[in-house]
């Protein structure tokens, strides 16, 4: 117990002080059991640190963080440790990496019943699905997601300056006033470049290699993650790794050829799908449906999870118009629905089932007034056209 709360107090002291992120405030930290899911990469470690460190003192004796990879808990319930905590003074315990800890679902029902004092948040993999894996769990826990870094908060850490969000329904319908709020602070457009290719996962901080790291946060979201996790066969990995990188060398709004990718990777088209999905609940994928598809399980498309991925797994420079629908598919997935408009076209696409959007990195074709037009650069003055940076201020 001493040497976990040395280890507590050494990681609030030593640890990076960031920004906030908006979830912080989402929250309802009432709640007894919160778990924090997202994608490996984004931050969810730095979340509980930054917690601890705005809500407690270093060597406060109420609030633990442990990682449980630690080798105490191979002889040690964590039942017998919460026991110990509570008795202790302690009322909310920080856990990392909870998959590392067999049965922690059952036990984690067990201090929610005998310790009525005691708070458990705990990060949790995306791929993680609590209402599958323990329903009894999933009723008693509240679960939120964090996402990697918006543009928003990206430039935030660039230049320290606190920037507000606004919902779809202000931008889509507000665009101009919104557009002068936040360009009497800054011109968010000088951002994009560098949010495209390193923005999104907080490492970009860090003295390394970025494209050295995000494939090394990519190589291990399919080894544990996938593998490890979904319970999924060693052999696969080379499957999985070249679904990803045949989807990434994909032209322009191509649509998804599942037979041959199938042939491509040697496996059946069922297998194919399944990849899909689990790539999908990784966040390394991003599947597009058809607003008139019934079966949402066979997308019509399919976009890398987030722009920074584009830069490792291209072959080439990325069509420009590609990496901005992937930005705004990106940013809009934490809480809104996007889809492909009709069959008739592979460029409209339908946000909420209300509004329909057309993004291009400039507007190449007529102008027509029954859509939206997310672009980067052109004529923004005119009705319905949105900067395509503004998607980036959702969170």
């Amino acid at each position: 117990m001493d040497y976990l709360h040395r280890t507590h107090t050494y990681l609030l002291r030593h640890a990076r002080t960031g920004l906030q992120r908006r979830l912080m405030d989402e929250i309802d930290w009432n709640h007894r059991i919160i778990g924090i899911k997202g994608s490996r990469g984004v931050g969810k470690t730095t979340f509980l640190l930054d917690y601890a460190r705005r809500h407690f003192a270093p060597t406060s004796p109420e609030c633990l963080y442990i990682n449980l990879n630690q080798f105490s808990f191979t002889t040690h319930t964590l039942v017998d440790f919460a026991s110990e905590f509570v008795r202790g003074g302690g009322r909310t315990l920080l856990l990392d990496q909870v998959f590392k800890y067999p049965n922690w679902q059952e036990e984690f029902k067990q201090c929610y019943y005998l310790y009525p004092t005691l708070q458990i948040v705990f990060t949790a993999s995306a791929v993680m699905n609590l209402e599958e894996e323990d329903s009894e769990l999933a009723t008693i826990a509240s679960v939120y997601h964090l996402a990697g870094f918006s543009l928003r908060e990206f430039i935030h850490l660039d230049n320290g300056i606190v920037l507000p969000t606004f919902t779809l329904e202000e931008i889509m319908e507000h665009t101009p006033e919104v557009v002068r709020e936040i360009t009497r602070s800054v011109h968010p457009d000088l951002w994009m470049d560098r949010y495209l290719e390193y923005g999104y996962y907080p490492f970009h901080l860090e003295p390394r290699l970025y494209s050295e790291n995000l494939l090394k946060t990519l190589n291990m979201t399919l080894e544990v993650d996938l593998l490890f996790i979904k319970q999924l066969e060693q052999r696969l990995l080379h499957k999985l790794r070249k679904l990803i990188y045949l989807l990434a060398q994909q032209p322009p709004l191509a649509m998804l050829n599942v037979s041959q990718l199938a042939s491509e990777i040697e496996t059946s088209r069922t297998t194919v799908m399944n990849y899909i999905r689990y790539l999908s609940e990784a966040r390394v994928l991003r599947p597009v449906s058809r607003v008139d598809e019934t079966d949402t399980k066979k997308p019509a498309m399919i976009y890398l999870g987030n722009p920074n991925l584009h830069m490792v797994l291209s072959e080439t420079e990325p069509d420009r118009s590609e990496l901005l629908r992937t930005f705004v598919f990106n940013q809009l997935s934490k809480g809104h629905e996007f889809r492909l408009a009709s069959r008739s076209s592979v460029t409209l696409f339908e946000i909420d089932g209300k509004y329909p959007v057309q993004i291009e990195a400039e507007l190449g074709g007529r102008y027509r007034s029954d859509r939206y037009y997310i672009l980067e650069q052109g004529d923004l003055c005119r009705e319905k056209t949105i900067p395509v940076w503004l998607f980036g201020f959702l969170y």
